[in-house]
């Protein structure tokens, strides 16, 4: 489209500037080049005044001025369509350029100028397109913003590029900030704990010189003195002395008697020894044997047993009491001796004076060394004191230390706990974000796929090919994407990643393509009835030629030789985490399993000791690759060079290789005994050392591929050596000790106490200090790396579990969380029980060879039997090959050339199969093309509506009083005739242009073209085949020619060539010298010569020549099929004569060397043979002649080979000849087998072909039928169409009225548009105003009444244009003028027809009759004044009847409208001041008041239940049937649109009067956009009295521009019209405090919003944003992209529609419930304004009815029959996941919360205080929920199953509710920021929840301070005393605090009916605080309830009419409580 645009635009209008397709978009885009092309064609006069210019106003310019012009040609465009193509929108200027090129063609074919087409456009048209004009101006300059805005936009886009730039250097800057004191800390760190450990090193030093330096003082000896003078104190006491000193004489005695006795007795203690010994063996022998009888063994020793205890128990009583006497003696020999001292001294006092003086001196002596004494005892024990004390104080040091280290450590615990939770959290984002990648790109696959699907499915007519779904399926499985990304046909030399993936994309299919052909399967396969033309399988001959020959040009390359290893009982590792327990699990196993256990640390370290130690090899040990040149470093044993390797690796600072470390393990491996198995301890520990480990140990590579493998792909060999038998794997067994980050981390902790228990140990024995340093240093490594182990763990561990579980299979899992001795338990089981398999296998298989040997006999020694050749069918498995060695030049040769031969078949095969699927893509799109053209085309407009609306606009223009003239309506009929013929005209010549599209269409050639394309395809493919089987058989040839040893032949034979179709149908001469490569024959058929001309004859010839055009497509179809069928035979032909020839050369040259030796050996037998052998030799010979080897099909069997031999033959030309003929049979084999597979291939191309093309012609075929159906059809329903219309006509013709509506008759639609109205509805009636009070210059009603009757006075014949007049001013007649006339004279014929007279008497009876002798009727004087018609035909009296019956005066007497005549009439004869509603009611009768307030309560009914004001039609009518007197007038809807403004009118003005009462009011305004009013303003006034809040609504007003000036007129208008209320006026400024809304920009904006605006006004109005809308846009932005919440937000969505939309389910669920024991709850629906509480109770539904859900949906999953069983399971796994059922417990935890929130802010009643302490509380639940669960979600904390049902997933959610809660509590705090204001923060004393429990002296003071000073003059203006305002404050909190005791429950009102008059000033100041409104709900439900009442009523209504009822719904009370007095009184005074 894009480039017959272009070539229209450069070729055909030669536009200024050369346009291409890319660039339609950017060249239009300043409407320069669209002006100028209109220019071209002459509609573009000020073409001049365009710029080229591409700034905003040039282009605004540009397209103001197309506009114009272009609804003149009739195109659509709007300001919509012009912001698209200014913006650069895609296909935006190609659409419009399409319609401009169809408009200009039919401008262009109509010979049209601008001018001629502005003439002929209708004026109310063009009237309507003027006006529409002004609105697309002002609508684009609105969306187009100006330059400025642009350059603005650009400037503040290139700042915030350059502030990022700026931001990411002080990021960097900041960041490298951080890790630098990051990096001092560290130091820092490392400081402190260096100079922590040498503190308590000196500490321990000091500690052991404590230690030495405690003298151990001697215990003294015990003072016999001291002891004595106790002893004696206590025997004094106690007098136990005397009973001692007696025992012990009497134990002296006693023992002196025993010494005596014993003395005696020891000189015949032999005698009596050796007689008791006697005596006793004696006694012994007698009691054994009575004990043997009478005893028992047992009993015995139970009594020996107890004598010995007995015996030792006397013995230790014994001792004990010679200990106490002993110690008794001791005491009283002290006793003794101090008494001797005593009595000594005393003696020596006796002596000299002398000797008393010595005494005395000895005494002071002994007296002072006893002092010193005891003040050295007393000194050493203070020096113990002190050395006790500072020990104390060192323990107390230590203890503190010790502490303080705990304190630090478990606070480093802590951190690296956090530390693990955060790179855990990590992690887990990771695997979310790769999971969440991946779920999205197969979203997008699917979401692509199905776009895929449903485009096609419009292309193809639900018929897509099964083909494409296969290439969509194989591009969705393989992940590339469905659509084109770029184009690839000018492939650059670097493509692109699009590109490139565009070619996967076609390689993809090329490989599936070609596997399918190659294989012939897919679409390839044969059909079943020709199920026998598959092709063959493998050619197996020419395999093994192709495999012998590629054995010959790639030798394989010679194989490594495997390591030996001896069979190990066991060959193990043990892998884990760090600190799970691997070390201690291997130790156990190594004493009791006897199994080597193998640490590669240790290994390392040995080896490196071993080089160190200078380890002296052992025999045969030395590495020569790693030996140096030095004789010692030769020495060396394996292990020490190793180790110097790792040593100097190490030294150098860099890790040991994979390869070493894996050399030192094989080492090790090779030094432990074959009887003892080997486990090794933590490795390997990534994937490249398991394969290492595995190729090093088994010798095979596992990631090696075989070098031959692919480089045959056509034919296989059955023969090939089969790979060699997978080895067993490195291990045996692989144990995973499997263990939580959580419990490692618990483990890291534990091992401080293990460190503190090594160092004690460490000071108890000093000599293991430097283990117990080396202990400290691994505890402190592996808690410092314990980290950095696991992350490394979780890294390489996937990987190893797929090589151990997948590869290996060898991996088993222990829970490493259990017990020690449990865990070490289970490893050993394992490794015991593999242990004893591997020996069971070992066993077997030592067993099983035994049993296969069997005795090897004689006859098996013997040379097999040689077995005629023609008994095995070559090929076969038996068949032995003929393998004689071949030349070099051979292989050389045919090698190369064979691989050409392959990929020159595989990339032309791949080539055709792309071309034919491009021409399956282009069929559909052609056709496709083809129907959405045609279709466009049907729909192209014409110019019936043009003659449609002339003839319209000429009826209408035809006069009222003319219409009921016959010959008018003649004369109109004619013109409704004339106007069919025309339409009737332009459908025949709309139809025969169309048949002609269509004849176009399938003359155009297209299809032949590319049917002619697909066949030459087909036609390469069979080529293809056939230099297939061509090169197969001269390489077969060569190979065989070569085996014989003769020389490959040339072959002259050119290669046949299948002709192709010449599809361009050029003549070409042939070359004589040259022939063409590629013949070509002839395709197209002479296209037939139509000349089809406009006469009467086109649809004949035009039917011909659609007959002519299918025959030929019948014919060239036909030719196709015979084309395929003649080139398939000519293929096959080819291929068979190939195939004959070459036998017959093969038998010719036989035979010619068969002669040939028949000469030479007649010549030698001529001479030995005689004649008969000759004879019989020549006869033999016959046998082998030409002509009989022509008759057989076949080589010659080796029988007569052997048979025809004339002479006896040599062995080795025997053997030669049986050669030839067994190469002859291979060689012929293989070639009838490939010339039967070629066959067969050639026959599933043709029928591919044939199906192929008869499909295109099928589908073409469908696609014209489809054209003539829907030519047919839009012919049939444009003729419909003018019929309707012209029924329509017609029927307004005899009806003599007007055609009020526009007729529209569009392509096939006929309608009358109710929105166009060609006559203009008469003038509505005014407002009702008000009562005229008389002044000078206006008339009052009863002036103009009195008028009115000097005009009946002055020209009474002008009666019927006065009451037309009047009807029209007061828009209550009913009739018009003509209505009137036909009724006159029907009155005239039925008077004439009567001839009654009236009785005169009736004029003084009735005083308001009245009676017309020129017309001859009576009628009603008021009635007829006041214009009161009850609507009869016959009887009416307001017109006049001239029925006279008496019946009817008191009928009308009695009726409802004379009543109000009456009333009307004494209105207006009374004087303005004098009249009165009052006296007005006086002068109805009751019957006529009743009825009136009948009326009044049913129209209030109306209005408060929202319908339409034509129910009180039907309303009346119930009414009447019911019995109810409801009269006879004013019952249709304009009387109930009448009384309803007055009901409204009465609350109007009743709420006026309180607002006047009142002292305070606040203004809430919001904006609607609807079908009534494209933008509508709703105003509601709230206002406190007295404690008592109050929020009406004022009134609806359109707004016609949304700008804030205008809103805020809009907001004065309305409190004006509805309230007579002026916010300009001083009265109520200063009353106005605040103003609520939604919060938008243009509400509440700080510069121009309309707050603002209000504060100009008022400058203490308060602006506050709808707290119920902060927290719907709160909650949304919080869980805006919560992944989790969308799934459950449509689970809870899908369950309300699978249940709501099928009543099945739902009683199915129904009867679930019940079956369970339940309550039914049916899941509800989600959203709309409720949103809140639908949410909440859709989650409640959810969680109670969960298991009565899952079952009835597990129920439905497992029918088999059901329809939905996709959506089914997909609800059920959503619901049966843990995170799903979490989520939703938690969720209902918040909505529970945020539903308190949302009641209060919804509650009009609430003020702003009530909505922040709501805000404070929910913000603290919410921050409660961040530490610990909601209630609801306490439930589903540990469990895994719900209801009874497992759930599925790990149900962490942890990191999801704290996003949530966050989030939430954050836009809380934002959405209610107005809290922080001082204002409104202040008003929170107007909430009595807010008040603290005990009474506070400061409270509020400040509050009430901050309100009367920013509101001091509102407050002064409500005559509140300001400077009592505090004090009043003060009392009055006292007072309340006092009285009441829960200060929480107490309301304003309450407080006001007490102290109103006690504290006036505070409490006006709270009716303020309330008057602030905290939401703009109210509006919100008044624009509900406006939608639901328009939803009702179907038409239009002014913004009067909705304020009327919005007033009646929300204001008025109830239908049982209405009272309509005051609204009869209010009309009545009206």
């Amino acid at each position: 489209m894009s480039e017959i645009l272009c070539e229209w635009l450069n070729e055909e209008v030669k536009l200024s500037r050369s346009v291409v397709p890319g660039s339609l978009s950017e060249a239009f885009s300043t409407g320069y080049l669209l002006g100028e092309l209109l220019h071209k064609y002459g509609l573009q006069d000020d073409f001049n005044q365009f710029s080229q210019s591409r700034v905003a106003n040039a282009k605004l310019n540009n397209f103001l001025r197309l506009e114009p012009t272009l609804h003149l040609l009739g195109v659509q465009f709007n300001e919509n369509v012009a912001q698209d193509i200014m913006t650069g929108q895609h296909g935006a200027a190609t659409k419009l350029l399409y319609e401009l090129y169809i408009a200009l063609e039919k401008k262009r074919k109509a010979k049209l100028t601008g001018v001629a087409m502005e003439a002929m456009r209708p004026a109310a048209t063009a009237k309507l397109k003027s006006f529409e004009s002004v609105l697309y101006r002002e609508r684009l300059k609105i969306l187009m913003p100006r330059q400025a805005d642009l350059q603005l936009q650009q400037i503040s886009e290139h700042f915030k590029i350059k502030s990022k730039v700026v931001e990411d250097k002080i990021a960097r800057i900041h960041i490298a900030e951080q890790r630098k004191v990051q990096k001092l800390q560290e130091e820092q760190r490392a400081h402190d704990i260096e100079k922590h450990h040498i503190g308590r090193r000196r500490q321990n030093e000091i500690m052991a010189r404590i230690h030495a330096a405690i003298l151990q003082v001697p215990k003294p000896k015990p003072s016999h003195t001291i002891k004595a003078i106790e002893a004696k104190k206590i025997l004094k006491n106690k007098r136990e002395a005397e009973d001692t000193y007696k025992e012990i004489k009497k134990f002296e005695e006693s023992v002196a008697g025993n010494a005596s006795a014993v003395h005696s007795q020891v000189t015949d203690s032999n005698i009596q020894e050796s007689l008791q010994t006697q005596k006793l063996q004696d006694t012994a022998q007698t009691a054994t044997g009575l004990l043997n009888i009478y005893s028992d063994d047992e009993y015995i020793r139970k009594i020996q047993k107890r004598l010995e205890e007995d015996r030792f128990a006397r013995e230790q009583r014994e001792k004990r009491r010679r200990k106490m006497l002993m110690e008794q003696l001791t005491a009283h020999e002290a006793e003794e001796e101090a008494y001797r001292e005593e009595q000594l001294i005393y003696r020596l006092m006796r002596q000299s004076q002398q000797e008393r003086r010595i005494a005395v001196q000895l005494m002071h002596v002994r007296h002072e060394k006893e002092v010193l004494r005891q003040n050295r005892i007393f000194r050493e024990k203070q020096y113990e004191e002190r050395r006790l004390k500072e020990f104390q104080e060192a323990l107390n040091r230590e203890a503190a230390l010790a502490k303080q280290e705990k304190i630090d450590y478990e606070e480093q615990i802590i951190k690296e706990r956090e530390r693990h939770e955060k790179i855990a959290i990590e992690r887990a984002q990771a695997r979310y974000k790769k999971h969440y990648a991946i779920c999205w790109e197969v979203i997008n696959q699917i979401i692509d796929l199905s776009t895929k699907v449903g485009e096609y499915h419009l292309l193809t007519n639900n018929r897509i090919p099964l083909k494409l779904m296969l290439d969509w399926k194989e591009f969705f499985f393989n992940g590339t994407p469905m659509y084109e990304q770029v184009s690839i046909q000018p492939l650059p030399d670097e493509p692109s990643p699009e590109q490139l993936v565009e070619l996967n994309k076609m390689n993809l299919l090329d490989e599936k393509d070609y596997g399918e052909y190659k294989s012939m399967t897919g679409e390839w396969c044969p059909a079943e009835e020709n199920s026998e033309n598959k092709p063959p399988l493998n050619n197996n001959i020419l395999g093994h030629v192709l495999r012998r020959l590629m054995e010959i040009f790639y030798p394989p390359e010679p194989k490594s030789s495997i390591p030996v290893f001896p069979p190990f009982p066991i060959k193990g590792c043990i892998l884990g985490k760090v600190l799970s327990g691997k070390t201690t699990c291997i130790k156990y196993i190594e004493k009791a399993c006897n199994i080597q256990v193998l640490s590669v640390d240790s290994l390392v370290q040995e080896a490196i000791q071993a080089f160190l130690k200078n380890e002296m090899q052992s025999e045969h040990n030395v590495i020569p690759q790693e030996a140096e040149s030095s004789g010692e470093q030769n020495e060396l044993s394996v292990r020490a060079q190793l180790g110097a390797a790792s040593q100097k690796l190490l030294k150098n600072g860099k890790s040991i290789p994979d390869e070493l470390l894996i050399d030192i393990l094989l080492e090790a491996i090779n030094q432990t005994p074959p009887e003892k198995g080997w486990i090794v301890d933590g490795f390997p520990m990534t994937i490249n050392q398991a394969k290492l480990f595995e190729k090093a140990y088994t010798g095979i590579d596992p990631e090696a591929e075989d070098a031959n493998s692919g480089k045959l792909s056509l034919v296989t060999d059955s023969r090939a050596p089969n790979k060699p038998p997978v080895a067993s794997p490195a291990f045996d067994v692989s144990v995973l000790l499997d263990i939580s980050d959580t419990v490692v981390l618990k483990r890291v902790a534990n091992l401080k106490s293990d460190k503190s228990k090594s160092s004690q140990t460490e000071q108890e024995n000093n000599n293991q200090n430097s283990d117990g340093e080396i202990l400290e240093e691994e505890i402190d490594l592996a808690r410092d790396q314990v980290l950095h182990r696991i992350s490394g763990f979780l890294d390489t561990w996937p990987k190893l579990e797929k090589w151990f579980s997948v590869h290996q299979n060898s991996l088993v899992k222990v829970n490493a969380e259990a017990e020690e001795s449990l865990v070490c338990e289970t490893v050993k089981e394992m490794i015991m029980e593999e242990i004893a398999k591997k020996q069971n296998r070992r066993s077997a298989q030592e067993i099983s060879p035994g049993k296969n040997l069997l005795p090897v006999t004689h006859q098996d020694l013997l040379p097999p039997i040689p077995v005629a050749p023609s008994s095995v069918e070559p090929g076969s498995e038996e068949w032995i090959y003929v393998d004689e060695p071949l030349p070099k030049e051979i292989s050389i040769f045919l090698v190369p050339y064979w691989e050409m031969v392959e990929s020159a078949y595989m990339n032309t095969i791949k080539t055709i199969l792309r071309c034919l699927r491009d021409e399956q893509h282009s069929v559909i799109y052609y056709l496709a093309d083809v129907r959405k053209k045609f279709q466009d085309y049907l729909k192209c407009p014409d110019h019936k509506q043009e003659f449609v609306s002339q003839w319209q606009s000429d009826f209408n223009s035809v006069a009222d009083d003319l219409r009921e003239d016959e010959e008018t309506k003649a004369e109109l009929h004619q013109r409704v005739t004339d106007l069919r013929d025309r339409l009737w005209d332009i459908c025949d010549n709309r139809r025969e242009e169309a048949e002609q599209e269509r004849t176009n269409i399938m003359n155009d050639g297209w299809v032949p073209d590319h049917r002619g394309i697909a066949m030459n395809h087909f036609f390469s493919l069979m080529q293809v085949e056939v230099d297939r089987f061509q090169d197969t058989k001269r390489l077969l040839h060569d190979y065989y020619r070569a085996m014989e040893g003769k020389i490959p032949t040339d072959n002259h034979q050119d290669f046949t060539r299948i002709p192709l179709l010449d599809i361009n149908d050029v003549e070409q001469k042939e070359d004589k010298n040259k022939s063409r490569r590629i013949p070509l024959v002839s395709w197209k058929l002479p296209s037939p010569e139509l000349t089809i001309t406009k006469s009467k004859s086109k649809g004949t010839l035009q039917k011909s020549a659609k007959d002519e055009n299918f025959e030929n497509g019948v014919a060239t179809s036909g030719k196709g099929e015979n084309l395929i069928t003649d080139t398939w035979q000519t293929a096959v032909t080819a291929v068979s004569d190939m195939v004959t020839a070459e036998i017959q050369s093969k038998e010719m040259e036989e035979e010619k060397e068969r002669q040939q030796l028949e000469l030479k050996e007649g010549l030698k037998s001529s001479q030995t043979l005689s004649g008969k052998a000759t004879g019989k030799g020549a006869k033999d010979a016959k046998k082998f002649s030409p002509k009989s080897a022509t008759k057989k099909k076949g080589p010659p069997s080796t029988a007569s080979v052997v048979e025809a031999s004339p002479v006896p033959i040599t062995p080795e030309e025997l053997k030669k000849r049986e050669l030839a003929l067994k190469i002859k049979q291979e060689y012929f084999t293989a070639l009838k087998h490939e010339e039967v597979a070629t066959k067969s291939r050639l026959e599933i191309i043709k029928e591919k072909a044939l199906a192929f093309v008869e499909e295109l012609t099928m589908k073409a075929e469908e696609a014209y039928k489809d054209l003539e159906k829907w030519l047919g059809s839009r012919f049939l329903a444009e003729m419909s169409s003018v019929e309707k219309l012209i029924e329509v006509a017609r029927h307004h013709i005899e009806s003599s009225s007007k055609i009020q509506y526009g007729i529209t008759l569009e392509e096939t639609d006929f309608f009358i548009s109710s929105d166009v109205k060609v006559i203009p509805d008469p003038i509505p009636s005014p407002h009702v105003p008000h009562i005229e009070t008389s002044g000078s210059g206006t008339l009052t009603i009863s002036q103009l009444t009195t008028l009115h009757k000097q005009f009946l006075q002055v020209a009474p014949k002008a009666i019927r244009a006065l009451k037309q007049f009047k009807s029209k001013s007061n828009s209550s007649s009913k009739r018009e003028v003509g209505d009137r006339g036909k009724e006159k004279k029907d009155l005239e014929h039925q008077r004439t027809k009567r001839n009654r007279q009236f009785p005169k008497i009736w004029l003084t009876k009735y005083s308001w009759l009245k009676y017309d002798d020129e017309r001859g009727i009576m009628f009603c004087a008021p009635c007829r004044k006041h214009n009161v018609d009850l609507g009869e035909n016959i009887h009416n009296f307001c017109s006049g009847t001239d029925d006279f019956k008496l019946e009817f005066i008191n009928m009308h007497q009695s009726s409802e409208a004379h009543a109000w005549a009456t009333c009307v009439e004494a209105a207006s004869t009374a004087s303005p001041d004098i009249a009165s509603a009052e006296q007005m009611l006086k002068s109805m009768n009751s019957i006529t008041l009743g009825r009136v307030e009948n009326i009044f309560r049913t129209c209030h009914a109306i209005a408060k239940s929202g319908r339409p004001f034509t129910d009180l039609d039907w309303m009346c009518k119930l009414d009447d049937m019911k019995g109810v007197d409801i009269g006879s007038v004013f019952r249709n809807d304009k009387s109930a649109k009448m009384f309803i403004h007055f009901i409204a009118e009465v609350e109007r003005r009743a709420l006026k009067e309180k607002l006047e009462k009142c002292k305070f009011f606040s203004v809430i305004s919001d904006g609607v956009t609807d079908g009534i009013f494209k933008t509508a303003a709703v105003v509601y006034v709230r206002f406190a009295n007295e404690g008592k809040v109050n929020c009406q609504i004022v009134g609806v007003q359109p707004v016609h521009k949304t700008d804030a000036s205008t809103i805020k007129n809009t907001i004065e208008e309305i409190l004006q019209i509805n309230l007579q209320l002026s916010l300009a006026s001083q009265v109520w400024s200063r009353k106005f405090v605040g103003f609520g809304s939604d919060g938008t920009g243009v509400m509440v904006g700080e510069n121009s919003g309309v707050a603002k605006l209000v504060r100009e006004i008022q400058p203490c109005v308060q602006s506050v944003h709808c707290s119920a809308h902060g927290l719907k846009l709160a909650y949304k932005g919080a869980l805006k992209n919560i992944q989790l919440y969308k799934i459950l937000s449509k689970v809870l969505r899908n369950m309300y529609y699978f249940y709501h939309n099928s009543p099945s389910n739902k009683n199915n669920l129904k009867a679930t419930y019940e079956a369970i024991k339940l309550r039914p709850a049916i899941p509800s629906r989600i959203g709309s304004s409720q949103w809140l509480p639908h949410l909440q109770t859709a989650l409640q539904i959810l969680l109670k009815g969960y298991p009565a859900i899952v079952l009835h949906l597990s129920k439905i999953e497992r029918d088999s029959r059901a329809s939905n069983q996709q959506k089914v399971k997909d609800l059920l796994h959503l619901l049966l996941r843990m995170e799903v059922v979490k989520f939703s417990h938690f969720l209902l935890d918040v909505i529970n919360v945020l539903n308190i929130l949302s009641r209060v802010t919804l509650d009009h009643n609430s003020s702003i205080a009530d909505v922040f302490a709501t805000v404070q509380s929910t913000l603290e639940t919410l921050h409660m929920y961040q530490t610990r669960a909601g209630p609801k979600e306490c439930l589903m904390e540990t469990i895994q199953h719900f209801h009874g049902y497992q759930l599925v997933g790990n149900g962490n959610i942890s990191a999801i509710r704290t996003k949530v809660l966050s989030n939430l509590v954050k836009r809380l705090r934002d959405c209610f920021c107005d809290a922080s204001q001082n204002v409104l923060r202040a008003t929170t004393i107007g909430s009595f929840k807010l008040w603290p429990d005990k009474m506070k002296q400061e409270f509020g003071e400040k509050e009430v301070s901050v309100l009367t000073k920013y509101y001091e003059v509102i407050l002064e203006a409500a005559s509140v005393k300001i400077g009592e305002v505090e004090t009043e404050w003060s009392m009055l909190r006292s007072e309340l605090y006092n009285r009441f005791q829960n200060i929480q429950t107490l309301t304003w009102d309450s407080v006001n009916s007490d102290y109103s008059k006690k504290y006036p000033n505070i409490l006006t100041l709270v009716d303020l605080i309330l008057t602030l409104p905290a939401s703009s709900t109210e509006t919100e439900r008044g624009f509900s309830q406006m939608k639901l009442t328009m939803m009702h009523l179907h038409s239009k209504l002014r913004s009067e009419s909705v304020t009327d009822l919005m007033i009646i719904q929300m204001n008025s009370p109830d239908i049982k409580k209405f009272d309509p007095q005051k609204a009869i009184h209010l009309w009545n005074a009206t």
